[in-house]
């Protein structure tokens, strides 16, 4: 494609990941505020962390509905627009909220900016060969905990005007990320042209393909992983006894690990796919890089859970640890091209999307209950558990074959 060999696939890498940069400062902004929420409403900490993150995290799962059916295939940038408004506006309205069910309605609608994931998937496939698909996608999967560390230290810095005006500042930089989004994107009109034509032909349903399923839940480990630490690693800091100060840094840390290792993995990934031109090869070698990730997200997490109560030098190696799963993300995403044909890719998106963010619903679910219930032990110990399962998942995945 005409597209593949343009510079300006590089200011499209760009702008995707400046603007999921942007949308996840709201990941860690409402974490740093939890205390200041739940005094203005007069109600326990604990309640509007669980309500807040949860809903969150549900809507991370139900957002992948939204393009299930393919209708935002070749409407890419409406797509972000309505995933930008369900963000930006309730950043705007959460510091006046004095309902706990309201705050819980309009947590869920800001999770539901993830469906972007998708929808970049999509478009910088039609602008990226897929030697350099995953380097292209690490921009915006990078930008996912880059964005929660920037809230982390945005927010940190901005409670000195009041945590209402750190909502609304925060809110400034969300629509300067969309504004600049929408300036300089454009699709490639080629790819565009591929997609419409191929969807003359029947290629059946992504739902009745074992792959589809098995790289659904692949990435369960990292996926609960990622959305429960970005919700709860600060309420464990607090846990432990930690200051504002050292939580906000922790989560910076974390982010920036996490963002940083979106680019070593793509580097990794693209590196082990250059010279092969089957898709059986590429994929295979792509599922490398992702068996990686699944053992980094227990190792991590025990790191966390045995060392970290002991030094906060050691809690932040553990979030190290554990931020470097997200090897798996941009290998993951670029995989698309090479298991469905080009007429599925939407509709594979979005399926994979689906299966995958199961765990980002569920997962801090059971998180609270666990915390709740038994303690952090539990909460970290399903992620270890989840990490063997992730190793499983992707022995099946090499045995099955491409469905192009």
């Amino acid at each position: 494609m005409l597209e593949s060999g343009s510079y300006y696939r590089w200011v499209m890498a760009a702008v995707t990941g400046t603007l999921v940069t942007t949308s996840f400062i709201s990941l860690t902004s409402f974490g740093i505020a939890t205390p200041f929420i739940a005094k203005s409403m007069s109600i326990g900490v604990s309640a509007v962390d669980n309500f807040g993150v949860d809903s969150f995290s549900i809507a991370l799962f139900a957002a992948f509905f939204l393009g299930s059916s393919g209708f935002f295939d070749t409407r890419i940038k409406l797509g972000v627009f309505i995933a930008q408004v369900f963000l930006i506006v309730p950043q705007f309205l959460i510091p006046n909220v004095h309902s706990l069910w309201l705050l819980t309605i309009l947590r869920f609608c800001q999770g539901l900016v993830i469906m972007m994931l998708a929808l970049f998937s999509l478009q910088l496939s039609g602008w990226f060969k897929p030697s350099e698909r995953a380097i292209s996608l690490s921009f915006t999967m990078g930008a996912v905990p880059l964005g929660g560390a920037i809230g982390g230290i945005l927010s940190g810095r901005l409670l000195i005007f009041g945590w209402r005006w750190m909502y609304y500042i925060s809110a400034l930089f969300m629509i300067a990320g969309a504004i600049t989004y929408f300036v300089f994107a454009r699709n490639a009109k080629q790819f565009e042209e591929e997609v419409l034509a191929s969807k003359q032909i029947s290629h059946g349903s992504v739902w009745n393909r074992e792959l589809t399923w098995i790289m659904g839940f692949l990435p369960a480990p990292v996926a609960w992983s990622l959305f429960s630490m970005g919700g709860f690693l600060p309420s464990f800091g607090y846990h432990l006894g930690y200051k504002a100060f050292q939580i906000g840094n922790l989560m910076l840390v974390w982010g920036i690990a996490g963002a940083i290792s979106c680019f070593i993995g793509a580097l990794m990934g693209d590196k082990m796919v250059k010279g092969k031109y089957k898709n059986d090869d590429i994929f295979h070698a792509r599922l490398n890089v992702m068996m990686v990730a699944n053992v980094l997200v227990g190792v991590g997490a025990l790191t966390i859970m045995l060392l970290g109560p002991h030094s906060f030098a050691w809690l932040i190696v553990g979030a190290i640890i554990n931020a470097f799963s997200q090897i798996l993300v941009p290998n993951y995403w670029a995989s698309l091209s090479n298991i469905f044909p080009i007429a599925l890719m939407g509709k594979g998106a979005f399926a994979m999307g689906l299966l995958s963010n199961i765990p980002s619903a569920v997962g801090p679910l059971v998180s609270s209950f666990m915390i709740n219930g038994i303690g952090w032990l539990g909460f970290f110990l399903i992620m270890v558990i989840l990490s063997i399962v992730g190793v499983f998942l992707n022995m099946l995945a090499a045995h099955s074959e491409p469905l192009t």
